[in-house]
């Protein structure tokens, strides 16, 4: 499962909170960051791990990051609630995941707990355009932390 979207968006503090249960500053990624994390599936009685790949969300990474998602399953766009340019610029990560089945596409809203310059409507809006489910959430509070495990099991599952 890949993490994608604009620098600073926060995709290193959600894998953080996914694997520890807890919020972690992070400082910038550099190119990369894979983590693994176990899921437990309680409707089924099973475990999965899942390899997250967090990737740098800067322009300067972008040259490799195309091989790196070609292997990928299943991916998060990750938008900062608090800069509405992040939303724009998803357009640019669109393009390095179509091989993807939008089955397995999650559009994530971090930051809610900050001083938002975008709405929910407006995530809601741009899943509706892309045809996704989104979940809002804050990676640093916690908040909506169980809608994106339910999310995560669910695309799991496919």
């Amino acid at each position: 499962m890949a993490l994608v979207g604009a620098g600073g968006a926060g995709k290193t503090t959600i894998a953080s909170r996914l694997i520890t249960g807890e919020f972690i500053e992070t400082l910038m990624t550099i190119g990369i960051n894979i983590e693994t994390w176990k899921l437990e599936d309680d409707a089924s009685d099973s475990d999965v791990t899942v390899a997250l790949f967090d990737l740098g969300g800067q322009n300067q990474f972008r040259f490799f990051q195309k091989s790196l998602l070609s292997g990928t399953h299943a991916v998060i766009l990750v938008v900062d609630m608090t800069r509405l340019p992040t939303l724009f610029e998803l357009d640019d990560w669109i393009k390095l995941i179509q091989h993807v089945d939008k089955e397995m596409w999650l559009l994530v809203g971090n930051k809610c707990d900050d001083h938002i310059m975008m709405t929910e409507d407006d995530i809601r809006k741009k899943a509706e355009e892309i045809g996704i489910p989104y979940v809002i959430l804050s990676a640093k509070t916690g908040e909506g932390f169980d809608e994106l495990v339910e999310r995560i099991i669910d695309m799991m599952r496919n």
